[in-house]
């Protein structure tokens, strides 16, 4: 049997398999003959020659009708595809199941008076639920991400109602290399299952048994407080199933057997990876600071169930396989009706590796006010972080009890943290603190250039006279780093904050530092307190690497030393060796 080459095509062959699309209408052309090739010859699909596309359209609609399943109808490119208008817009108020492949060139030839171009990806936008295109594959990236596209668009047909989809698909040079060379056979490919919590026949019992004697990593992302009902359900489902809660402080998660895991996630060694690993893990809430790092257990296969309000695909750690469309007490509450119970081995196994993970006691620098600054909030406070450093920064320490944290972790970009934290402030008459660095406060500066900056106000602004993070990426590997890159500057905040009323205080040392957050911490200030902290970039990156270089070298010894207690212990050996590794 011959398969092409292409390997967008064989992936959008493998996913329509994936989905059960078994009844496929094909039209003549030279620019989807890779696919219509490998269809004819794949004996899962029911294939149907129908020259005149508009024909096509309302061919395919009469097979949904009668067979009530989904039917894929495919082209080649120009106006073929404006031929299939008719029956898409009919398959859109019917409601019906159509899925358009639409073959296609690249984009760059769009309107250089090329054969058969035309605007295909917008043409049928406003006729189907979704449109995405597929171009060629070149890389894992290309990969990823067209499987992201295709499931994006086949989970469609039946979320919230049924109707047409669009795939557009690029084939760059037509119809060559089809016939005559035997390809490799696509692969088989697991689609993305989605489920609406809301419906009354969502049935979640074989998730149930997926869950049963697995690891898994229950990871809540940002949120604004979790209920107490929503805390009972959780303490439920950790009853039942073997799992770990991990969090960070925009989870705003109350939950004593929850960990803070940002240093414990970015210092894992490779043991550590393969020791930790869940098999799956369940996002609530979407984002967090530490869920890139979440990839180093999906690269080994950890697979990924998303927990959402909208149902919308968003394959943040590039293994998803289930989304969960509905609340997280909703989620909660229907996987833990079972009567399972949870030997907590794999929390067990978390704890052990937390307890490795020294929290970091570093000499004066931006890292040091971040820890000054985390752990002296005082109980009841409001807490805004800034973004990028701050935030990450601020994770690797514990607060009080009773804090609610805020960061404008969304987009994930420095601007308008210092706004945010203003509109919180002047909302709430709890003491507001807000934790900046540098570039994120004189980029929005301008958020205390009004008439309420209240007594209840704290900000303590680390200016290290650039961005510290480009250090740390990049270091010395770029020779002009801080012109350019790190944005260095020589700006104070002094007279701007003075002249908005606020008291003024500053360190550029650990005494200074000391001396200036007995003031700052003071809840008896009748006008707001501003604390600026005086560090350098570079020696602030280096502090941190070497952080993290201790850590990773505290956990693998021991990693280390456990194992040689497990093998020794029998044959008297044990203390010589212990103090061999020490």
């Amino acid at each position: 049997m011959a398969y092409s080459e292409k390997e967008n095509v064989k992936l959008l062959i493998s996913m329509l398999k994936a989905y059960n699309i078994r009844h496929l209408v094909l039209s003549p052309g030279s620019r989807n003959i890779p696919f219509v090739h490998m269809a004819e010859n794949d004996d899962f699909f029911t294939c149907y020659s129908i020259v005149d596309e508009r024909s096509a359209g309302f061919f395919a609609i009469g097979l949904i009708e009668r067979l009530n399943v989904p039917v894929g109808i495919c082209c080649t490119s120009g106006t073929a595809v404006c031929n299939y208008t008719s029956a898409v817009a009919e398959a859109y108020y019917q409601r019906l199941p159509l899925v358009v492949l639409t073959a296609d060139r690249l984009n760059y030839f769009l309107n250089q008076n090329e054969d058969q171009m035309i605007p295909q990806q917008e043409l049928l936008k406003s006729i189907t639920k979704v449109g995405v295109q597929i171009s060629t594959i070149k890389d894992s990236q290309d990969y990823w991400y067209t499987k992201n596209r295709l499931n994006a668009a086949l989970l469609e047909l039946d979320h919230h109602g049924k109707g047409p989809v669009h795939i557009n698909f690029i084939v760059e040079d037509k119809c060559a290399n089809t016939a005559d060379v035997t390809y490799e056979k696509p692969e088989d490919i697991a689609r993305v299952y989605r489920y609406e919590l809301e419906k009354k026949s969502t049935d979640l019992s074989a998730c149930i048994s997926d869950l049963t004697d697995k690891k898994v990593m229950v990871v809540y992302g940002q949120s604004y407080g979790v209920s107490a009902s929503e805390m009972e359900l959780l303490e439920s489902f950790v009853s039942r199933f073997n799992c770990v809660v991990l969090k960070d402080h925009i989870s705003n998660l109350s939950y004593d057997k929850a960990f803070l895991p940002f240093a414990a996630v970015k210092a894992l060694s490779e043991a550590d990876k393969t020791k930790l690993k869940p098999d799956i893990i369940i996002t609530l809430n979407g984002n967090c600071t530490f869920m890139p790092m979440l990839k180093k257990f999906t690269s080994l296969g950890a697979k990924q169930w998303d927990v959402c309000d909208d149902g919308i695909l968003r394959d943040c750690l590039h293994n998803l396989t289930k989304i969960f469309e509905g609340s997280a007490s909703d989620f909660l509450k229907m996987m833990s009706d079972t009567d399972g119970k949870s030997d907590n081995s794999y929390y067990d196994l978390w704890e052990e590796h937390m307890g490795s993970v020294a929290i970091p006691e570093p000499e004066y620098s931006s890292l040091a006010a971040v820890k000054m600054f985390v752990e002296n909030v005082p109980s009841g406070s409001i807490v805004h972080l800034a973004n990028s450093s701050t935030v990450r920064y601020a994770n690797m320490f514990r607060f009080n009890e009773n804090i609610k944290v805020y960061c404008n972790r969304g987009t994930n970009g420095i601007d308008g943290s210092f706004s945010a934290f203003m509109g919180n402030a002047v909302a709430s008459d709890e003491p507001t603190f807000l934790l900046i660095g540098d570039l994120s406060f004189f980029y929005d500066m301008n958020a205390c250039w009004n008439r309420y900056c209240g007594k209840n106000i704290r900000i303590m602004l680390n200016n290290n006279s650039g961005a510290e993070l480009f250090h740390y990426d990049h270091g010395a590997k770029i020779e002009r780093i801080n012109e350019y890159i790190a944005a260095e500057h020589n700006a104070l905040a002094k007279g701007w904050i003075e002249s908005r009323g606020f008291k003024y205080l500053c360190a550029h040392n650990a005494e200074e530092l000391d001396a200036a957050c007995a003031e700052f911490f003071r809840s008896d200030s009748d006008c707001p307190i501003f604390l600026e902290v005086f560090t350098d970039k570079k020696a602030d990156s280096d502090i941190v690497h070497k952080y993290f270089d201790e850590i990773s070298n505290l956990s693998f010894k021991e990693s280390a030393k456990n194992a040689i207690k497990k093998a020794t212990y029998k044959n008297g050996t044990l203390s010589k060796l212990i103090r061999k590794l020490k």
